[in-house]
């Protein structure tokens, strides 16, 4: 699944021009490096992201099957974790 795209399913973002944006920006980060919107993600990966308000380092625990995830299942079946949040 593209970075952007899981960012705004997740909830990271509200829309997935928004975590273009950051992408673009340089502000999302995959193993230390700064990625582009498209880059596929896989689960077990870490993403770090520097937000205006605050930096998340993210853990990747699943990729969402679906086009849209409500935001108590994201919670209620644990498709990804916050590791860090500053």
């Amino acid at each position: 699944m593209r970075v952007d795209l899981y960012l705004k399913l997740m909830g990271v973002t509200k829309t997935r021009m928004l975590a273009k944006r950051l992408c673009d920006q340089g502000k999302v980060f995959l193993g230390g490096k700064a990625i582009k919107p498209s880059q596929e993600i896989l689960a077990g990966e870490t993403l770090e992201l520097f937000l205006p308000q605050k930096e998340l380092r993210l853990k990747i625990i699943e990729i969402p099957s679906l086009k849209s995830v409500a935001k108590s299942e994201r919670i209620q079946f644990g498709l990804v974790e916050i590791i860090r949040e500053i």
